[in-house]
C-alpha cells in the first residue's frame, strides 16, 4: 500500500525531485467488509476525518486513518468528500505531528512561527502535487504498467559451501543449517545467517570456505565467526573462511555494507577487483558492481586504508575514495552518507543521480532488464528517495510524472520512451 507520495519539479532544469515511501501491510479496519451498508461506512469515515482535523483521535484511531487516507481507497474518498482547504488543513496536521509540533499557546514562538513557515510551504507543494498527480495524463498512462507489475526484490540468497554443494537461503528453514569445521552454521529468525565458532572438538579442522551470493532482486545479512556483520545488496557475493585464524579477509563483487568487529591484532582485510581494503575496526560501504564505472568505498566510522598497485589511500569518517578502472589515482572525496548507505534500510535515494544509473539499480533490484528508445534522455538527473518495496509499477510512475520520461514493460523488460509531448492550444 502507498503511503506517501510526493512529487514535484525543481525549477533547476534536469534535477527530478520526488519522494515515496511504503509501509508494512497491516489490516485496516475502516476498510469496508463484505455488503457492509455503505451510508453508514461513508459517514464515518467523514467523522473520523473531521476529528482528525480538530486534533481529536486516539493513537489507534489516528494510526488507522492514516493508513485508509493514505490508500487509493482513502484518495479516491477525500477527492469526493473533502474540500481542498480542508485537505489543505489535514496535510498542515500531518506534518505538525510528524515534527511534534503542538498548538497550545495564544502567543507562538519564534521557533514554532518559524517550523510552521516552513510546513506550510511543504504542504503546499504536497497539495498541488497531489492533485496534479490526481488529474495528470501521464498518471493515467501509468495505470497501464500495472498491467504487468514486477515484485520488488527481497531476503534472498544461496549459500555455497566448502564442498561446492549450494543451500537456498530463501526458504523459511531456521535454526542450525550445517556444520563446517569447527563452526556451526545457523539460520536466525530475522532470515540472516550466524557463524558461531564451536571449539567442544579437541582437534583443529583445516579452514573451509563459503560464500553467500544474492541474486538480482536479492539482499542478505550474514555475522561472521568473529562477529563481524556484512550485508549484501542485489547481484553481490562474499567469499570468507568459515573461522578466521591470524588473518581477517575475505573477497566480495558487487556491493557490501561491513560493520567490522575490532581486532587490533588482526586487521579485516577487503580484496575487491585488485583493490585491497584494511580496517581496524569500523563501518564502510563498498560498492563494486561491473557495470559500474568507478568502485567506491565509503567509510562511516572508525579507519580504513585502500591500496590497488603502488597506489595507497587513507579514508576518514565521512569520506569516500573513488577507483576508477584505468586511472592510476584513487580520488577522495566527502561521501553522503545517507545516500550510501540508504540500500540497506530498504530505501532508494538519487542525488542529481542521472537516469542511466537510476535505472541500473532498478535493474538490479527488481530483476529486470532495462532498454532504451531512441531520444530517451539518459542524462537527466534525479533527487529523491523511495522505498525499494514498492511495486515498480509506482517507481516508474514516479520517474514519469517528474521526469521526461515514459516507460512500458514487456515481460521482464523495461523500456524507456521519451514522454510524448502534447501540444496545448
Amino acid at each position: 500500500m502507498l503511503s506517501l507520495m510526493i512529487s514535484f519539479k525543481r525549477p533547476i532544469p534536469q534535477k527530478k525531485l520526488f519522494f515515496l515511501r511504503d509501509r508494512p501491510r497491516k489490516k485496516n479496519l475502516f476498510q469496508k467488509q463484505g455488503k457492509m451498508n455503505e451510508r453508514p461506512y461513508s459517514q464515518r469515515l467523514q467523522d473520523l476525518a473531521h476529528q482528525y482535523l480538530r486534533g481529536e483521535l486516539n493513537s489507534e484511531e489516528q494510526r488507522e486513518v492514516d493508513e485508509w487516507f493514505l490508500s487509493e481507497e482513502g484518495a479516491d474518498f477525500i477527492e469526493s468528500h473533502m474540500s481542498r482547504d480542508d485537505h489543505r488543513k489535514w496535510l498542515l496536521r500531518r506534518i505538525h505531528n510528524k515534527a511534534g509540533i503542538v498548538i497550545n499557546s495564544k502567543r507562538p514562538t519564534q521557533i514554532y512561527l518559524r517550523v510552521a513557515v516552513a510546513a506550510s510551504l511543504i504542504v503546499t507543494t504536497m497539495f498541488v502535487a497531489y492533485w496534479a498527480l490526481k488529474k495528470s495524463p501521464v498518471n493515467q498512462q501509468a495505470k497501464q504498467l500495472v498491467a504487468h507489475e514486477i515484485k520488488p526484490g527481497g531476503n534472498k540468497a544461496v549459500l555455497i559451501l566448502d564442498d561446492g554443494s549450494n543451500i537456498e537461503l530463501t526458504s523459511g528453514k531456521q535454526g542450525l543449517l550445517v556444520r563446517q569445521g569447527n563452526v556451526k552454521i545457523y539460520k536466525n529468525h530475522n532470515g540472516g545467517l550466524s557463524y558461531t565458532p564451536d571449539n567442544t572438538g579437541a582437534t583443529k579442522e583445516p579452514i573451509c570456505y563459503n560464500t553467500v551470493a544474492t541474486p538480482r532482486g536479492g539482499k542478505y545479512r550474514l555475522t561472521l565467526s568473529d562477529g563481524t556483520i556484512a550485508i549484501l545488496d542485489a547481484a553481490s557475493s562474499i567469499r570468507f573462511p568459515v573461522s578466521f585464524d591470524k588473518e581477517r579477509k575475505v573477497s566480495i563483487t558487487g556491493q557490501v555494507y561491513f560493520d567490522v568487529v575490532h581486532n587490533a591484532n588482526s586487521p579485516f582485510l577487503v580484496s575487491v577487483k585488485g583493490q585491497l581494503v584494511k580496517d581496524l575496526g569500523t563501518k564502510f560501504n563498498i560498492n563494486a558492481y561491473d557495470d559500474e564505472p568507478v568502485i567506491k568505498t565509503t567509510l562511516l566510522e572508525g579507519g580504513i586504508s585502500l591500496t590497488r598497485g603502488s597506489q595507497t589511500a587513507v579514508l576518514k569518517p565521512g569520506q569516500q575514495a573513488i577507483d576508477a578502472i584505468g586511472n592510476p589515482a584513487i580520488r577522495i572525496v566527502e561521501a553522503d552518507i545517507d545516500e550510501t548507505v540508504a540500500w540497506t534500510n530498504d530505501l532508494f535515494q538519487f542525488e542529481e543521480e542521472p537516469l542511466e544509473s537510476v535505472m541500473r539499480k532498478i535493474s538490479r533490484w527488481y530483476d529486470v532488464d532495462v532498454s532504451y528508445q531512441k531520444g530517451s534522455n539518459i542524462h537527466e538527473s534525479y533527487l529523491g528517495r523511495l522505498t525499494r518495496y514498492a511495486e515498480v509499477s509506482k517507481v516508474l510512475k514516479m520517474l514519469e510524472v517528474t521526469g521526461d520520461v515514459r516507460f512500458e514493460i514487456q515481460g521482464r523488460t523495461i523500456k524507456v520512451f521519451p514522454k510524448i509531448q502534447t501540444n496545448k492550444k
